[in-house]
């Protein structure tokens, strides 16, 4: 990720912590409850809102690292700013992270513990 080119959740960067190619982003259309296809295929269509989705996926953390991103996701819902490719500049949304794994990978001989498969979705509110 080049400068600007960053994700920073209530004000902790943690673009260092991406793995490369890690850092999806997604527009998601709400449609109302009347959407669907009619009698002759057509599809009826009542899109009520717009939200993002950044998929994010980390690289190796050490147990320290994963703690300070785990705790910065945690929130029922925090403020994130990344660039939005679509508006073409950096943008600060209210979003919300869930379901979040993490397995433990490895323990090295000086005792750092590693952890991989970190993956976390940030929402739009």
């Amino acid at each position: 990720m080049d400068k600007d080119q960053v994700l920073i959740i209530d004000g902790f960067d943690v673009t260092p912590y991406i793995a490369f190619g890690g850092f999806q982003w997604q527009r998601s259309d709400i449609d109302d409850s009347d959407t669907g296809r009619d009698l002759a295929g057509d599809l009826r269509r009542g899109r009520v809102a717009t939200k993002r989705r950044l998929d994010i996926t980390c690289r190796l953390l050490t147990s320290k690292e994963l703690s300070q991103v785990l705790t910065a996701i945690m929130p029922e819902f925090v403020n994130v700013t990344y660039y939005d490719p679509q508006e073409g500049k950096m943008v600060t949304r209210i979003m919300y992270a869930n379901n979040n794994p993490a397995t433990f990978a490895i323990k090295k001989p000086d005792g750092t513990v590693y952890w991989s498969g970190v993956t976390f979705p940030l929402v739009e509110k």
